[in-house]
């Protein structure tokens, strides 16, 4: 059986990319240290906390380091002000000046080129950091569906809005996969292909009508016909606090470092005597991947579920079951697995089938001119 000793800590599991983040300094922290160092090691912290809040841009890095009570107030004001209109606005300006004159755009927005077309001018807007973009899905997800379509459906005709278009969509899915959308309809999961190799490729081909053998999704459906309530989760919290059994919860995620899911729900089917975490990927592309780190995370789920299981003297055996969940429009779609699909599966196996969810674009939303 294979362990995980080397990224267990108090409980927890720690993925790969937080450890190799802290090698060095645990390494220097063995070290005799004089006080130089302490003060370098303490910077180098500060440094990659602020980054990883703020961004790259070096004013951002420099007032999240010396002055961060108001570098969070500042990003905090421009999150919260930030709606499908302005965003649609601020996207508008640059793709035809070049140029940014809105405060909350210098705070929140970052432009980029593209570097494999360096003979023209084409340029990438995204937002500054991963943690910012999380904090505007979720301020965002209040806005009402046809504000959101129209915002995605302007978006996504240009390459400069393309990633902004991604994070509506995400916000329009968390919406209707926790019930607060106008629209009612659940569209029902589609078994994908997996090709059996180490990781896996899981596929499908919508405009085939051959059925996918093998999988089913037994007698649960991760859409309900109620309302769900959205439960944000830190990841990186080893006590998982806010994760219960209860099956009205959606839980979305706060950490930012995870490449693999957005979002999950618990479904404890008690007649059965199954649980089955539902794990979804959110993507406007038609190919996707992810990083291996999200294996440990769902595994530290794994965990804990079986812990609340144990505390509740129930029996039950625990599932993984996985989500790719699209904008209609492409008929093939594939999820790659990261590496280490077939390790550390000895007691929790993080391991299971696939099936694909076609989003529905609201005909009435979609608009007949370009942002660009």
């Amino acid at each position: 059986m294979e362990k995980e000793g080397c990224n267990r800590v108090g409980g927890g599991i720690l993925g790969p990319s937080a450890a190799d983040q802290d090698e060095d300094m645990v390494d220097e922290a063995d070290q005799p240290q004089t006080p130089l160092d302490k003060v370098d090691n303490a910077l180098k912290i500060l440094v990659r906390n602020a980054t990883e809040e703020f961004g790259f841009i070096p004013l951002d890095a420099y007032q999240g380091v010396f002055n961060l009570p108001r570098a969070k107030e500042k990003h905090t004001i421009a999150v919260r002000s930030l709606d499908c209109s302005r965003l649609i606005t601020i996207v508008r300006e640059f793709s035809t000046s070049r140029g940014m004159s809105s405060a909350t755009a210098e705070r929140v927005i970052a432009v980029s080129p593209i570097d494999y077309v360096p003979s023209l001018d084409r340029w990438k807007i995204d937002f500054k950091s991963a943690r910012i973009a999380r904090k505007v899905v979720e301020s965002m997800r209040s806005e009402e569906d046809r504000h959101l379509w129209r915002a995605y459906d302007l978006l996504q005709r240009g390459q400069e809005g393309s990633a902004l278009a991604g994070l509506i969509f995400e916000t329009i899915v968390h919406r209707k996969f926790s019930g607060s959308s106008e629209d009612e309809s659940r569209p029902q999961p589609i078994p994908m292909r997996c090709d059996k190799c180490d990781p896996p490729t899981f596929s499908i081909d919508l405009s085939s009508s051959s059925p996918t053998p093998g999988t089913s999704l037994s007698s649960f459906t991760p859409l309900r016909p109620h309302a769900r309530t959205v439960v944000p989760v830190n990841l990186a919290d080893d006590s998982l606090s806010d994760v219960t059994l209860d099956t009205n919860k959606y839980y979305t995620q706060t950490t930012a470092t995870n490449s693999l899911f957005d979002s999950f729900t618990i479904d404890h089917d008690r007649d059965r005597r199954t649980v089955v975490i539902s794990i979804f990927q959110i993507t406007i592309s038609p190919r996707h991947g992810g990083s291996a780190d999200g294996y440990h995370l769902i595994r530290k789920i794994m965990t804990h579920v079986g812990k609340l299981l144990e505390e509740t003297g129930l029996d039950a055996t625990i599932k993984v079951a996985y989500f790719l969940v699209c904008p209609e429009g492409e008929s093939q779609h594939q999820w790659q697995m990261p590496a280490d699909w077939n390790k550390y599966t000895g007691i929790y196996d993080h391991r299971g089938d696939a099936f694909y969810i076609d989003i529905p674009i609201p005909v009435h939303q979609q608009t007949s001119f370009s942002l660009f």
